[in-house]
């Protein structure tokens, strides 16, 4: 109402602390009271994220966005079931639980890319690339710019991970257990 404070987003990183000066059905008057400083992850984490089934895949978004993830590009994989997703949604999705993590950026939702375009894009735009298999070698969490893939139900082929490898990807492993694809993404 009237004389109420709120704290408005672009979603692009600037956030405003106003206050509600008039309000009509259609329009809201504020006065800005100040600029509030962006509440943003140290690091920048590129989410490539096999498209899981059911509402999964959702669920996976939503958390990664929660976690301060800064891109997520859903990824096609030789064992990927599902082949689509409702970009709409997904990103209303990512806006209210940007929103409700206090974070002043949504990620940014990418179109579907294959596996092997994802990995090249990986390599190229991040300073580490890490695709999480159980084959994998722990991983030491000291990156600042960093690009993670999540496998589909069934996990990579071999054929992927060894990719993935000769073009300069890390294999991790999360540990010895089998997760299930929207766990590790969240785990990750």
């Amino acid at each position: 109402g009237e004389g109420d404070n709120l704290i408005l987003a672009n979603g692009k990183g600037k956030q405003l602390e106003v206050k509600i000066i008039s309000l009509s059905n259609s329009e809201i008057i504020c006065e800005i009271i100040e600029e509030i400083p962006m509440n943003e992850p140290e690091r920048k984490v590129s989410l490539y994220l096999a498209i899981l089934k059911k509402e999964n895949f959702e669920l996976v978004c939503q958390k990664a966005t929660e976690l301060g993830v800064s891109i997520i590009v859903p990824i096609i994989t030789e064992r990927t079931i599902k082949q689509n997703i409702k970009i709409d949604r997904l990103e209303k999705i990512n806006k209210e639980a940007s929103e409700q993590a206090g974070l002043s950026i949504v990620p940014k939702l990418m179109p579907i890319t294959n596996f092997k375009d994802a990995v090249q894009e990986s390599i190229k735009n991040t300073e580490t690339t890490i695709l999480f298999d159980q084959s994998g070698q722990t991983l030491k969490n000291t990156y600042q710019n960093i690009g993670i893939f999540v496998g589909p139900e069934g996990g990579f082929t071999q054929e992927e991970i060894m990719y993935a490898k000769e073009n300069g990807a890390l294999i991790t492993s999360i540990g010895n257990t089998t997760l299930r694809g929207e766990t590790a993404a969240i785990v990750t």
